[in-house]
């Protein structure tokens, strides 16, 4: 179907030569410049200077600046309503008035909008009334041209010839209620819904217009039943409202009816309604316009007080009671405010001393894949309460599993004297996924202290609800400080297996495979050099948490496990240390940790491999974020991504009111808003465009943990260096039992020769104290210590503010580092596919960029016949900064679907430099998740946009001084 902004750029494209052209709009048919580009485009195509503007004052400004320029073509849009066009009255705003525009302008570029002769060229039909562009008739026509156009098909059907002022007011009311197919004959039942239910608003501003039309479908609203009945004599908002509230009540409570009256006594005429025909009319009102069901529905939300709240929530449905809470949210189908303060509480249960986990376990479909209530309009309304909740809930819930399994392990050490050996922490550490704790505590008392958790202000809501947010904040912060607690002891354990058993990894091959082993027991064992293609993924920082959570889950998409094998960091756990020894193959003793790792592993696969090939050095793009650098040597690509430790020496601790010291950025933070931006974006990006069958590495020089805040000293005399000294481990220049510590220091040290560790025992650089005189020093290291729990160490002299996380200790989280191989698989699989964003590549500044979702299912997935549950994320970002949209959640049928995605790009993310260049570039970034069994899937889509914003050429502009004023200055008259 062709719209008025089509027949008037056709209409443009006519005139595109001329010098000028002036488009009328005076009924207002165009839609608002700032929504939409298209005129925009066609100026910048044609070289023409835009000049959108309702009065002189406005014309006038900007037109003196456009001719400014010599040679300017100018295209004005004149949108003088018609009614100041006629006006006589000496306050009223005169019309446009611009004779030295008309003057250049030629008369066949002079486009008046006819709405008339518009439908009569899109129709054929020259018999449109004249009332057609009566403003009032003109401004339904507009918001319903679609409907208008089918209910005309219907006057032709009727009559070939007829075209009466009452046919014209027939087919906009038709049109303007939704029911342009039951023009010219008898309404049936599915319009009084329509028209009943949702179109009640258009209903009400069409009897003043039309009420020889209107008239008799309210007569026939009259004897249908309730609730339309009550529509033809009541306010339809109220009749709406009694409907909802109604239906919401009967869903709990079977003295529904009584308690209509009771919240609110001028609904108790619209009791009489039975309880099946009640359902039906809700449902019937969802399916035909759930947009307007959720505006209604809202606004019942918010005119339900505290007493009111009260009284049904907490006196009838019992939501302070276990099963209260379990049952409101499993009936609720409509509003997200019983069901969001239904979760508060089981959410603060969850968290309780004796959990009621009876009821929890029944409220596990929440997050099993499948809709608490499949089809419900509850569940496709975005409400960032109820997703704040939700994730929190499901943290609480997965958070209780892994404390009663920290709990069991620490137990187990305690009784356990031998046997104790890496693979028992990696069992319980990541089979039994101990290692998400820390993040998931993180990102739960994040939502809890920083997200909103109640649907209306605390004085709005009974003291039931704002009392449970208090306690929930408190008990997490009792969970918090008993789970870092049993971390320590965790890692007092973890210590000494590493004091005793580190050597005997480094002296020979053990199980544990270390990063200057990755070449010789990774790489090698799993790729053919001349057959195969390889990826390496070396990520500075990587925690096991971060590789389970964030990362194995994007791969998995594309990519298949082969081996997961058991590793660690080399001590010390620091970057130029054991990441240079990922592309040496061998311990730092054995290679310059001065030297580029590109010609570092050019040797190593040469020794190891028997593969010769030079290593190029590869510029990553100039908008990655993150990645540090990529090498290529023939069938291997290495991709070095500095993950985070930038980052986290940027968190520093902080002391609360209450005397706490806690980061002054949560862990979750880090990883939410600049990890995942990473991998959702520069990684996703390799993966997408590796080719089947590809052996992809993925590795990491060492992760991060917390760091201790008691000092331990050291004296100048027993360094070579100060700088020899960090927080997490320090190089003497002594033996350990020839150095000279205190037995505080001895009791709270781990030390290793640098023999034990593979650590050169001489080198010579410059130091500090050598650096001016340009001269080398020379340093030999008798030990190399380590503190134990809860300790970091501190020079002499300097002063002592850890960063809140760091490396370069003894921690399970600092050592234990993923290893994996994959291989990319042949087909995508799964039961859902996650087509490429479909939208435009180049917007105009203002204009709402339109994008759309396509998923399909696979033949894999017929034997799920349920509808799939997705959760969209959507993000768009500029490097690490990114703005979030609410989630939503879509259920996809076996056919398949396609979900819009609209927004506004934010004016205030503009950089000076961008506005500048007139563009900004930004990437769209759409986050898939749903359910397969027990597994979570989560499919990634990235989508690059241009912004052209507002340049010399293109002047876009309604004035909003001239709008308020609306007149000339009198001088001017």
């Amino acid at each position: 179907m062709i719209t008025l902004r089509d027949w008037l750029l056709s209409r443009l494209e006519a005139v595109k030569e001329m010098p000028n052209i002036v488009v009328r709009d005076q009924l207002l048919l165009l839609p608002s410049p700032e929504a939409d580009s298209a005129i925009d485009a066609f100026a910048r195509k044609n070289g023409f200077t835009v000049i959108v503007a309702a009065t002189n004052l406005v014309f006038r400004d900007l037109y003196e600046r456009a001719i400014a320029e010599p040679e300017t073509k100018v295209l004005l849009i004149d949108r003088t309503p018609a009614r100041r066009r006629t006006a006589t009255l000496p306050a009223s705003a005169p019309p446009l008035f611009y004779p030295d525009l008309l003057a250049r302008t030629p008369k066949d570029a002079r486009v008046a909008l006819d709405l008339r002769q518009f439908l009569v060229e899109v129709t054929g039909d020259p018999n449109w009334p004249l009332d057609t562009n009566d403003p009032r008739c003109a401004r339904f026509i507009s918001r319903s041209l679609p409907g208008v156009l089918v209910a005309h098909t219907k006057l032709r059907n009727a009559s070939k010839d007829r075209f009466t002022d009452h046919d014209l007011q027939t087919i906009v009311a038709h049109a303007a209620l939704g029911v342009p197919e039951s023009a010219f004959k008898k309404l049936e039942a599915e319009d009084y819904w329509r028209i009943g239910l949702l179109s009640h608003e258009a209903l009400a501003e069409l009897e003043s217009l039309l009420p020889d039309v209107t008239n008799p479908i309210k007569d026939a609203l009259i004897k249908a039943p309730p609730p339309f009945c009550w529509l033809a004599n009541h306010d339809p908002e109220t009749v709406v409202r009694a409907c909802y509230l109604a239906a919401i009540l009967e869903q709990h409570l079977g003295n529904w009816a009584l308690l209509l009256a009771n919240v609110d006594p001028s609904l108790v005429q619209f009791t009489g309604i039975e309880a099946n025909v009640l359902r039906e009319a809700a449902a019937k009102l969802v399916e035909k316009d759930p947009v307007q069901a959720e505006r209604d529905i809202q606004a019942l939300e918010y005119g339900l007080d505290k007493d009111a709240l009260r009284l049904l929530l907490i006196d009838q449905m019992k939501l302070s009671n276990h099963s209260g809470f379990v049952v409101a949210i499993q009936r609720e189908h409509y509003s997200t405010l019983v069901r969001s303060l239904a979760l508060l509480l089981a959410l603060d249960n969850s968290l309780a001393m004796q959990p009621a986990w009876p009821e929890h376990n029944e409220l596990a479909s929440l997050f099993d894949g499948a809709p608490v209530a499949s089809g419900a309009l509850v569940d496709q309304r975005t409400s960032q309460v109820w997703s704040n909740l939700k994730e929190a809930y499901r943290l609480s819930i997965e958070i209780k599993p892994l404390r009663d399994a920290l709990a069991d392990t620490i137990k187990r050490l305690k009784v356990t004297k031998t046997d104790i050996d890496f693979k028992f922490f990696r069992l319980a550490w990541n089979d039994k996924r101990i290692n998400r704790l820390e993040y998931f505590l993180s990102a739960l008392e994040r939502l809890v202290n920083s997200g909103e958790l109640l649907p209306r202000a605390d004085d709005e809501l009974p003291s039931l609800f704002v009392n449970a947010v208090g306690r929930i904040r408190r008990r997490l912060r009792d969970i918090t400080a008993e789970v870092d607690a049993q971390l320590d002891e965790l890692n007092r354990h973890f210590q000494e297996v590493v004091a005793i058993q580190y050597p005997s990894w480094v002296a020979e091959d053990s199980e544990v495979r270390l990063t200057s082993q990755f070449i010789r027991r990774c790489l090698k064992a799993h790729w053919d050099p001349e057959k195969e293609k390889a990826v390496v993924l070396i990520f500075d920082g990587l925690r096991y948490d971060i590789w389970d959570e964030l990362l194995k889950p994007i791969l998995l998409d594309r990519l298949e496990i082969v081996e997961d094998l058991p590793a660690s960091s080399l001590l010390p756990t620091e970057t130029h240390i054991t990441r240079k020894a990922i592309s040496a193959g061998t311990y730092p003793d054995e290679f310059d940790t001065g030297a580029g790792e590109d010609k570092l592993l050019e040797t190593a696969l040469v020794r190891e491999l028997n593969y010769s090939r030079d290593v190029e050095v590869l510029s990553p793009p100039a908008a990655g974020t993150g990645e540090t650098v990529r090498y290529r040597a023939g069938n291997l690509d290495v991709y070095i991504f500095e993950l985070c430790d930038t980052e986290l020496h940027r968190v520093r601790m902080r002391r609360l009111p209450d005397g706490r010291e806690v980061p002054s950025r949560p862990l979750a933070f880090i990883y939410q808003q600049h990890l995942k931006n990473i991998i959702d974006t520069e990684v996703t990006a390799i993966i997408r465009a590796l080719t089947p069958e590809t052996k992809v590495f993925v590795t990491a020089d060492h992760g991060f943990g917390r760091v201790g805040r008691q000092p331990l000293w050291f004296d100048d005399a027993d360094l070579n260096d100060p700088a020899d000294c960090t927080y997490l481990n320090c190089r003497l220049r002594y033996p350990i039992h020839q150095a000279n510590l205190p037995q505080k220091v001895r009791d709270n040290i781990i030390a290793f020769t640098p023999q034990q560790l593979r650590m050169r025992q001489k080198e010579s650089l410059a130091s500090a104290k050598t650096a001016k005189s340009g001269t080398m020093a020379h340093k030999e290291y008798g030990a190399i210590v380590f503190p134990r729990v809860g300790y970091s160490f501190k020079r002499s002299g300097s002063p002592y503010n850890p960063d809140a996380y760091s490396h370069g200790g003894i921690s399970i989280q600092e050592m234990m580092i993923p290893m994996v191989v994959l291989r990319v698989k042949s087909r995508e699989e799964g039961s859902l596919v996650f087509e490429p964003i479909i939208g435009p590549k180049e917007v105009v500044e203002g204009e709402e960029l339109d994008f759309r979702l396509r998923f399909k299912r696979t033949p894999q997935s017929g034997a799920v016949p349920d509808d799939v549950k997705v959760e969209i994320e959507g993000t768009y970002s500029r490097e690490a900064d990114h703005l979030t949209f609410q989630r939503r959640v879509v259920f996809v049928p076996a056919s398949g679907t396609e979900v819009p995605y609209r927004f506004r790009p934010d004016p205030s993310d503009i950089t000076i430099d961008e506005r500048r260049q007139g563009a900004m570039e930004r990437t769209l970034t759409i986050t898939a998740t749903y359910r397969e069994g027990a597994r979570t899937i989560r499919k990634v889509q990235t989508h690059r946009f241009t912004l052209r914003l507002n340049s010399e050429k293109v002047i876009r502009r309604v004035g909003n001084l001239g709008n308020i004023l609306g007149l000339t200055p009198k001088n001017m008259r």
